[in-house]
């Protein structure tokens, strides 16, 4: 089997750590496109298209494809399906990038690649940018579990670009990825039935049209990773997905936590780090789970906590003539440069929390309005700012009557 020298495979598993984020990112909800100033004509003036054509091999028209939409920073705004040869977009004004993906199952090995595009958006004008879909690499071949054919055993295969793609076995173990970018990859692969593990299988310089074979042996038995989930000195609330990685072996196990606790079945032995997204207010943090040294076929606990919390505005919001409390007020805080950051309404009492996984920030603006009764003025305060593990107090705010 071939195997990575310990720079490069320290190398790939720092990517792949940076992939997990990124997918991390991906299966939270995503949020909300750049908004546009409020009213018809604002929203119309504010926003600029972007259109091109899809062109497949030799000119011939692509298959169908998935769109998925990032800030020009990779933050993640969402996703949509593209048939036929054009595809069309109504942006804000900004820096974006689209990730062109073939909708093909993994198997197919005539799969296209994914293919990047960066454009700039300017409000009222259109942005042309055509897209050109290239062959795929191709890495086929079979998986053992215990010694016997690895059924509907997943395969992972990661890049040090900061990709993974995947697919499944079949009955006999045999198994085919298409549409890779072309590169270097590390391929993890995981036993159906969680009792086999091995380490991964290194595939150097893959080039598209050139299928490379490699044979998987999972001869080790793994253990099972159990890990409590503390926020500051509380247990952590919330839900999500965590991803343990194996500091022997690089593999990772993505899985869903809840009630404060984790459990990763069928993982190879030793110790881990954990990868955490940011949870309500919580920063998300990769680091190393604190005692959780796993075992062949036995289990191990450990533990982890969330460090740092985002900061946030707290007030009441009272009515301007006579001071009583207001309910169901619409608090949105939005960034200097006009990005909804949080939006919120105020309980029965009147009080309201407006802000989340905040860093330092300055500039910001805070607008309360009622959105169901019109005899209410909306209210700004601007010019705010905040700092992590901040609460910061506005005090009692009138909402003025219409006169």
């Amino acid at each position: 089997m071939p195997t990575v020298s310990s720079r490069r495979h320290r190398a790939l598993v720092g990517a792949v750590l940076a992939a997990l984020v990124a997918y991390l990112l991906l299966v939270a909800p995503a949020p909300a496109a750049p908004a546009a100033p409020d009213g018809p004509a604002a929203q119309k003036a504010s926003v600029g298209k972007v259109r091109g054509s899809i062109f497949g091999r030799a000119g011939g028209a692509p298959p169908r494809l998935r769109l998925l939409l990032f800030r020009g920073d990779w933050t993640y705004l969402g996703a949509r399906n593209v048939s036929g040869s054009t595809y069309s977009l109504s942006l804000g004004p900004g820096s974006y990038r689209l990730q062109f993906v073939d909708r093909r199952p993994a198997y197919d090995v005539s799969k296209y690649a994914p293919t990047d595009a960066f454009v700039r958006v300017r409000a009222g004008r259109t942005t042309v940018k055509n897209v050109r879909m290239r062959a795929g690499a191709v890495i086929t071949g079979t998986v053992r579990t215990g010694g016997k054919p690895g059924a509907r055993a997943r395969v992972v295969a990661a890049n040090p670009s900061e990709q993974s793609f995947e697919t499944v076995a079949n009955e006999r173990g045999e198994f085919a990825l298409g549409g890779l970018p072309a590169g270097s990859y590390s391929l993890f692969t995981y036993d159906r039935r969680r009792t086999w593990v091995g380490k991964s299988t290194y595939v150097p310089k893959l080039a598209a049209r050139t299928p490379a074979h490699v044979r998987i042996a999972l001869n080790r038995k793994g253990g099972e990773l159990r890990v409590d989930l503390y926020a500051g000195g509380e247990p952590l609330r919330g839900s999500g997905y965590a991803t343990a990685v194996s500091r022997r072996s690089g593999q990772f196990w993505t899985v869903r936590f809840s009630g404060g606790s984790v459990a990763f079945p069928g993982v190879f032995p030793g110790r881990y780090k954990l990868v955490m997204p940011g949870v309500g207010r919580w920063f998300g943090r990769t680091g190393a789970v604190t005692n959780g040294n796993v075992r062949p076929g036995r289990g191990a606990f450990g533990s982890f906590r969330l460090t740092q919390r985002g900061g946030a505005f707290v007030g009441q919001v009272v009515r301007g003539d006579g001071g009583a409390a207001i309910q169901g007020a619409r608090v949105r805080l939005y960034d200097r440069a006009g990005q909804l950051l949080h939006e919120t309404t105020t309980s029965q009492t009147g009080a309201f929390l407006s802000g989340g996984q905040l860093r330092a920030q300055s500039a910001l603006r805070l607008v309360i309005d009622h959105p169901y009764d019109p005899n209410y003025q909306t209210q700004v305060i601007a010019d705010l700012d905040i700092a992590a593990n901040q609460d910061r107090a506005l005090g009692t705010i009138a909402l003025p009557r219409v006169e």
